[in-house]
């Protein structure tokens, strides 16, 4: 479990589970809307079905995208989360004094966020090395082997890791290490921009 960061407590997940298709969205509720490839929707008690644009996904249900698929959810707060192939993510809680309705935690893979509108409500989003939080802004994690790549293309990201914190603007990146440690911040080249384009495909 991913220690507390700057004397926050740690996240206790209230389980909702998935909440089916549903015309709009309860603060901390996504909706599928878009699908490409297989994968799939598990949730404690629910067991796993099929990720179909439609169904909608509660607090503790997790989001598995297989090899080649992508799958596009809006979610509370004008959220809109790409998450690209051989991927994972979970609704969860926020850690414990954050503002933000909705919080996200992304377990493996790679995945993009975009805001339509203000996005003044803002979202959460932890790795098991890092916690990003943000608002208004595009941008998007990757997870390997525990250790997270976070790139901003628009707006601002604060990145926190158990060793470091930094504020990321536009074209900025930063590595985190599987055990925290927040590496510097430095403008990423095209070339590492475009393998995150070519993952997350047109809608991100």
């Amino acid at each position: 479990m991913l220690r507390c960061f700057y004397s926050l407590a740690c996240v206790a997940c209230l389980f909702i589970g998935l909440a089916g298709p549903v015309a709009a969205q309860a603060p901390g509720q996504c909706v599928i809307t878009q699908t490409e490839g297989e994968a799939v929707v598990s949730a404690r008690g629910a067991g796993r079905q099929p990720a179909v644009v439609g169904l909608g996904l509660g607090t503790n249900a997790t989001l598995r995208t297989r090899a080649d698929a992508r799958v596009v959810m809006e979610c509370s707060g004008g959220l809109r989360v790409v998450l690209g192939p051989d991927s994972r993510i979970r609704l969860s809680g926020l850690l414990q004094g954050a503002q933000a309705p909705l919080g996200l935690r992304l377990l493996d893979g790679i995945a993009g966020f975009l805001f339509d509108g203000d996005g003044s409500d803002g979202v959460q989003v932890r790795t098991p090395s890092a916690v990003a939080a943000v608002r208004s802004t595009e941008w998007a994690m990757r997870v390997q082997d525990r250790a997270s790549a976070v790139f901003t293309r628009e707006g601002a990201v604060f990145v926190v890791g158990r060793e470091g914190r930094v504020r990321l603007e536009p074209g900025n990146g930063v590595d985190v290490t599987a055990r925290g440690a927040v590496g510097p911040v430095v403008d990423w080249g095209q070339a590492r921009i475009d393998r995150f384009k070519a993952l997350l495909g047109p809608a991100w």
